[in-house]
């Protein structure tokens, strides 16, 4: 049997090379970037814990200020929470005119109620089901949205941090 020879081709094997050399110190400069930008004890996502204070936080929808709300938390449970705001379309809902808002304004109190005496960490995402403790008393499924109102205004506060010790 004759000998059997392989020829490389010298410019693919240089180039192959670079790329695995180049994509090695990327990889490393990148690890290094990220730890020196990331400062230290930096989480991404829910606390570990907040502080204890008086929180406040709004939901804003074309300039219209529509949730307001002020929650108190100690070692992260919420010892109490109202709205200061509570509006959609002009309609405040914190002072009903009729029994079609004071219905929607009873679901808004129960959204709060629901969340009243329990660690914020693990019960503000019981808010995008508040059909699990909402009454349907409007007769259709728009619970969901306004719950994500108020959820959106509860985050705003504790992004904010602590309104008073």
């Amino acid at each position: 049997m004759g000998k059997s020879t392989v020829k490389l081709n010298l410019p693919v094997v240089f180039l192959t090379t670079a790329a695995l050399v180049l994509l090695i110190v990327l990889v490393v400069v990148g690890f290094r970037l990220q730890q020196a930008v990331q400062p230290e004890g930096y989480v991404i996502g829910p606390a570990d814990s907040y502080e204890d204070g008086t929180y406040r936080g709004v939901f804003i929808d074309r300039d219209d200020v529509q949730v307001n709300v002020q929650f108190t938390l100690k070692n992260n449970v919420i010892e109490s929470i109202g709205y200061r705001r509570l509006s959609h379309r002009g309609i405040d809902y914190l002072e009903p005119e009729d029994e079609r808002t004071e219905a929607l304004a009873k679901q808004h109190k129960q959204i709060l109620e629901h969340l009243e005496g329990k660690d914020i960490r693990e019960h503000l995402v019981d808010l995008y089901e508040p059909g699990h403790f909402v009454d349907d008393v409007d007769g259709f499924s728009g619970a969901t949205i306004r719950a994500n109102k108020v959820v959106s205004a509860i985050r705003d506060g504790l992004n904010r941090g602590v309104y008073v010790y």
